[in-house]
C-alpha cells in the first residue's frame, strides 16, 4: 500500500479499521467510510461507520450481495479523517487508488465531502454523503453522465426542505407552551462553511413561517462562553433563540442561555431528546430539539426504534447525533439493491439503478433520489416542557417548493 504523512503523522499510523470477512467469503466488494472518528466533530462523525457497519452486517448475514451469477460478501473498510480536510483527502486517495473501493460514504462535512468528491467523481466511485449542502452543485449538468458529479449522491433532503420543516415544527410545538404571541426569533450559528450555509436556509424558513428574524449572530466554533452572543440575543428581543448547527456547542449554550435568561423558548438543532434525557437537561423554559432526521430517544417511529435497538446493540454509543446514522445505513441497502438491479458494478449502471429504485428504509418506506441524485424525507422535531416536564416529538413534512 502507497504511504503517505499528513502533518508528520504515517497513512499507517492513522486510526483504521476493517469490518472481518468470514473465512469462507472468496469474492468480496470493498466500500469505504472516511469520517470524524476523533476531533471536533467526533459527535456526528462517529455515526457514520456504525450506520454503515450495521448495514454491512446485515447484507452480510443474509447471505451477501448477488451480483449476475455471482453472490458477494462486502467488506468495509473505515478510515478515520480526525476533523481534517487534508486527512480526509489522503485518506479518500488510498481509498481509492490502493484499496479500490466501489463505494465511499461521507464526509460529515461540507467542505470535506467536495475535496473528496475531486477524488471520487474522477474514478468513477459511487460517493454518498449526508451533506444538504450539496444542493449547490449537483445541477443538472454536474450529475449529468460525463459531468463532473455523476457519481456523487446526497442521502439528506435539499437544505429548504429540511429547514423548512425543521422551522414549522418548532414553532407548531411552542406556539402552546409559551404564554405569548411567537414575533422575533433569533439565530446563534458556529461560523464556519456549513454553519453560514445551513443558516442561510433557515433564516428563509422562519421569515417564510411569518418570524422576524434580525441578523444572524456567528461564534468561532471553539466557543465556550456563549454569554457575549446570548445577550446581544436577548437585546434583539428574542422570543426563540435558534442554536444551529453543532449539538455539542448547542448544549454547552443552553445553561448559560438559561441561566441568563436570554429568551422565554429554546431550538436546538441537531439534539436528540434521548440526550437530553440521559444528560438531565434541565430549563426553566420550553426547549425545542430536532434529530437528522429520525429521533432515537423519544420517537413514534416503530421502524426507528428497531433500528436504534440494532444500532446500540452493536455497540454504536449513545450520542447527541446518533440519528444522523441513517444518512448512511438506508443508502448501504440502497446500493446494495443497485447493484443487484444492475447485474454489475459497472458505476454507470450503478447510478442509472439507483435513480429507479423505490427502497423501503428506515428514513423513508419509499426511499428514492431524484434526477439530482437527492432525496426527500420528514425531519422529526420535538419539544421539551418548562420545568422536566414532557417530551413530545413529530414528524414534519417538508416544503414543497424554496421560499424566496
Amino acid at each position: 500500500m502507497r504511504r503517505g504523512t499528513i502533518g508528520g503523522v504515517s497513512l499507517a499510523a492513522m486510526l483504521v479499521s476493517t469490518v472481518s470477512m468470514p473465512a469462507w467469503a472468496t469474492d468480496t466488494v470493498k466500500i469505504g467510510v472516511v469520517a470524524a472518528e476523533s476531533g471536533s466533530f467526533v459527535s456526528a462523525g462517529h455515526t457514520l461507520p456504525a450506520g454503515v457497519s450495521l448495514a454491512v452486517k446485515e447484507i452480510n448475514d443474509a447471505g451477501g450481495v448477488k451480483v449476475g451469477d455471482k453472490t458477494y460478501q462486502i467488506e468495509l473498510v473505515k478510515r478515520d479523517d480526525r476533523t481534517d480536510v487534508g486527512t480526509a483527502v489522503a485518506a479518500t486517495q488510498e481509498l481509492v487508488r490502493d484499496v479500490g473501493v466501489k463505494a465511499i460514504f461521507g464526509s460529515e462535512s461540507h467542505d470535506f465531502t467536495l475535496a473528496m468528491a475531486k477524488i471520487t467523481q474522477p474514478a468513477k466511485v459511487l460517493h454518498f454523503a449526508g451533506n444538504s449542502t450539496l444542493d449547490t452543485v449537483l445541477t443538472d449538468a454536474n450529475v449529468a453522465p460525463g459531468g463532473a458529479d455523476h457519481y456523487l449522491f446526497q442521502s439528506e433532503p435539499r437544505e429548504f426542505e429540511r429547514s423548512g420543516s425543521t422551522a414549522r415544527g418548532v414553532l407548531e410545538l411552542l406556539k402552546p407552551l409559551v404564554d405569548h404571541p411567537i414575533k422575533t426569533s433569533v439565530i446563534i450559528a458556529g461560523n464556519d462553511a456549513t454553519g453560514q450555509f445551513l443558516s442561510s436556509y433557515y433564516i428563509k424558513a422562519l421569515k417564510a413561517e411569518g418570524q422576524t428574524v434580525p441578523d444572524i449572530i456567528f461564534y468561532p466554533p471553539d466557543t465556550t462562553d456563549f454569554s457575549p452572543f446570548l445577550t446581544r440575543a436577548k437585546g434583539l428581543g428574542a422570543d426563540v433563540i435558534h442554536f444551529w448547527y453543532n449539538g455539542d456547542s448547542t448544549l454547552a449554550a443552553l445553561p448559560q442561555a438559561v441561566e441568563l435568561g436570554a429568551a422565554p423558548a429554546y431550538f436546538m438543532f441537531g439534539v436528540d431528546p434521548g440526550i437530553w434525557k440521559e444528560r438531565a437537561v434541565q430549563a426553566d423554559v420550553p426547549v425545542t430539539m430536532s434529530c437528522v432526521p429520525i429521533c432515537w430517544g423519544a420517537s413514534s417511529n416503530a421502524k426507528a426504534k428497531d433500528y436504534f435497538s440494532k444500532y446500540f446493540a452493536a455497540g454504536a454509543p449513545k450520542g447527541v447525533t446518533s440519528s444522523v446514522s441513517l444518512l448512511y445505513y438506508d443508502y448501504v441497502k440502497m446500493l446494495a439493491e443497485a447493484w443487484t438491479k444492475a447485474g454489475s458494478f459497472d458505476p454507470d449502471k450503478t447510478v442509472d439503478a439507483l435513480l429507479a429504485i423505490k427502497h423501503d428504509g428506515v428514513a423513508s418506506d419509499t426511499l428514492s433520489f431524484n434526477a439530482h441524485h437527492q432525496v426527500t424525507h420528514a425531519t422529526e422535531v420535538c419539544a421539551a416542557k418548562a420545568n422536566g416536564g414532557d417530551i413530545s416529538c413529530s414528524m414534519q413534512q417538508p416544503p414543497q417548493t424554496a421560499p424566496m
